[in-house]
């Protein structure tokens, strides 16, 4: 599951000479970032728990993982980004690095930013322009194995960006970066180009940084906080920063992060204050004891909202779901409200549609059955093709819920009629298992996306493009690639306001009734349970989940 990332719904609708003006009203009040409370006390160790996993990638360029960007917002030092803050204000985009939002040139395709001095690496080095200039090169150099730039199409959105990636050039043309300065010259006007630049993906990376396909695990850091040591697998550290001078909160002396836990054993460490939160999501069986123990969002269990859709995705570039009713059969037969009370209480709400509630486009309708599985249904829309199917290799992770949702959509997939197989993957390789074409999974059980920024493109055209496929860290995992729908996707990408909404809307239809690659079943919330000593628990709008570094402990 991708991280989300939220903004203004009007910065996203309006068009280039417009963002300029909005941008500018919200510079006024972004001289005010401090955040937390009386209760943030400094110093200490924070500990935190990794239930059944471990990050896939600490390198900012090849993490794309929830908890990898939940992790390296605690180090990142991006142009733009959000403060850490609770509600509204934690959703209001604000210049970090940079002095102010940029200025925008009139044909609305050079943006340039001026960044504040002395801002330093850990190591003690300045953060220049050249640093934001090779944040770009690596997220879309062909060293750096198959890009994830790809999967935003950015080598289409600043000049030169595909010839870099065509290996054709040493450096983006379009990026040019002096001193302090540093410009994006773009192929065309982009009023979502500044929200793209709070991902994690263009935190400041040291010029010299070198390119690597596996991932670094070690490197300077501009943010609060930086990677001390990392052992995959194990354990790793995270230390302040010495040089770091902003306003952005750094708490705990460190904070250490202890991976493949068992998730059970994770909350009684926690209830027993040996650990101080798990940065994965508590016990499904759990929550309803801990909501009436602890209360909701009192202190010590706490429940959020998200921008987040969870689905089931099938293989269209393999069969049986390479036919187009197999797939709608199976999303006649997943029983939904049986998935959804496997995640316990306060997990979230129903869906049968990819896009989710606040995302401009969002029309909510019911193509498939919310109230429960309608077996005879899904056997009349896949007629005789069930029964000569070829066995399904079901793929998900080794975690107790994961476990369990499989065993479901299995019952349900066999009272349909289809064969299947069984195939629990680890979760430290089961994106890459998934996300590399040629895969020999059917259908996954485990999936499910969050917005990186706050529009439909960043749903829509960013995981269902197939002209996007490539070798490997595909975001469209479904492998589905149909001339006519990436038509639409154009054509929607190009509009703003209420027919971009609307063109959005038709799309989602489409994807969910027409093609059906996959099975939407919850809008998820997200849940916590922290140790008596935590304080300063600040659940942030960008992440669905607490600042690690606003967190104390005490």
């Amino acid at each position: 599951m991708r991280r989300r990332h939220l903004l203004s719904l009007f910065l996203l609708v309006v068009g280039a000479g417009m963002l300029v003006a909005a941008i500018s009203v919200a510079t006024a009040g972004s001289q005010v970032r401090k955040s937390g409370s009386a209760e943030a006390l400094k110093g200490g160790t924070l500990r935190v728990n990794m239930h059944d996993a471990d990050f896939d990638f600490v390198d900012p360029q090849l993490a794309y993982r929830t908890d990898d960007w939940e992790m390296l917002y605690t180090t990142s030092m991006p142009l733009v980004g959000f403060p850490e803050k609770s509600g509204a204000a934690g959703s209001q985009l604000l210049p970090i690095a940079a002095t102010a939002f940029p200025s925008v040139s009139k044909d609305g395709k050079t943006y340039t930013f001026h960044i504040r001095p002395g801002l330093r690496f850990s190591d003690g080095s300045p953060v220049t322009g050249a640093a934001y200039r090779r944040s770009w090169e690596r997220i879309l150099s062909p060293k750096m194995g198959s890009p994830l730039g790809v999967n935003l199409a950015l080598q289409d959105v600043v000049v030169g960006g595909k010839a870099f990636l065509d290996g054709k050039a040493q450096h983006i043309s379009g990026i040019k970066a002096s001193g302090n300065t540093i410009s994006f010259r773009l192929t065309e006007p982009n009023a979502t180009f500044v929200s793209i630049l709070s991902m994690q993906w263009f935190t400041a990376v040291k010029p010299d940084t070198p390119y690597s396909s596996t991932g670094l695990n070690v490197y300077p850091a501009a943010g609060p906080y930086y990677i001390a040591s990392r052992d995959p697998g194990r354990s790793t550290v995270l230390k302040r920063n010495p040089y770091y001078k902003g306003d952005r909160p750094a708490n705990p002396d460190q904070i250490v992060f202890t991976p493949n836990v068992n998730q059970d054993q994770s909350l009684l460490q926690t209830k027993a204050g040996q650990v101080d939160l798990d940065l994965e999501f508590t016990p499904p069986n759990a929550n309803a004891q801990l909501g009436a123990q602890y209360g909701v969002n009192k202190g010590r269990f706490f429940v959020g909202s998200t921008s987040c859709v969870s689905y089931m995705s099938m293989n269209t570039a393999r069969a049986p779901f390479d036919n187009v009713n197999l797939r709608r059969a199976v999303n006649f037969g997943i029983d939904r409200p049986a998935q959804v009370r496997l995640l316990g209480k306060y997990a979230g709400k129903r869906t049968a549609q990819l896009l989710v509630p606040g995302i401009p486009g969002y029309k909510p309708f019911n193509a498939y059955p919310l109230a429960g599985a309608d077996v005879v249904k899904a056997k009349q829309v896949g007629g005789s093709a069930i029964a000569s199917a070829p066995t399904l290799n079901i793929v998900h992770t080794t975690t107790p819920s994961a476990i369990n949702r499989a065993q479901v959509a299995e019952f349900n997939l066999k009272q349909v009629g289809f064969k299947v197989n069984d195939v629990p993957t680890p979760a430290t390789n089961y994106y890459q298992v998934i996300q590399t074409r040629g895969t020999s999974y059917n259908l996954t059980t485990n999936g499910g996306w969050c917005a990186d920024y706050f529009d439909p493109f960043d749903y829509m055209n960013v995981l269902f493009d197939g002209r996007k496929i490539q070798a490997a860290n595909n975001n469209d995992y479904t492998y589905f690639n149909n001339a006519a729908f990436n038509k639409g996707l154009d054509r929607a990408a190009s509009l703003s306001g209420a027919a971009r909404a609307a063109a959005y809307a038709k799309l989602d239809h489409d994807l969910i009734v027409k093609y059906a690659p996959i099975v939407p079943y919850v809008l998820p919330t997200n849940t916590y349970f922290v140790s008596s000593r935590t304080k300063n628990w600040i659940y942030g709008a960008y992440f669905g989940g607490p600042y690690l570094n606003a967190l104390s402990v005490g």
